[in-house]
């Protein structure tokens, strides 16, 4: 079974995706690993709340600020990049979900 949300050896609270800051940029097989890991969940979504779900599932979630829906990882709230990046653009989004995304559910 594949876990999403690995801990890094003495950092609690702290996800291995933690140092994909967005200002440091991911490198080429990180970036690959995290669209691979987070693909299905954007291509099959229903909804938002199917997506943020489908998100937190895997240790992530979704924050809209300044006209971009950025990833962000659960543990570490480190902005990793965004949703235009992974290939699901926020216009994309939300054509598909019919409406503006909700602010994120507690």
């Amino acid at each position: 079974m594949t876990t999403y949300t690995t801990h890094l050896p003495g950092q609690s609270g702290e996800s291995a995706w933690a140092s994909a800051r967005m200002s440091a940029r991911l490198d080429t097989e990180m970036a690959v690993q995290l669209r691979m890991v987070l693909n299905e969940s954007f291509r099959t979504a229903k909804s938002w709340v199917d997506l943020f779900q489908a998100l937190r599932d895997k240790g992530f979630y979704l924050q809209h600020r300044s006209g971009r829906t950025r990833l962000k990882d659960c543990h570490s709230h480190v902005e990793i990049c965004t949703c235009r990046f992974l290939g699901y653009p926020t216009s994309e989004l939300e054509n598909r979900f019919g409406a503006k995304m909700p602010v994120r559910p507690a």
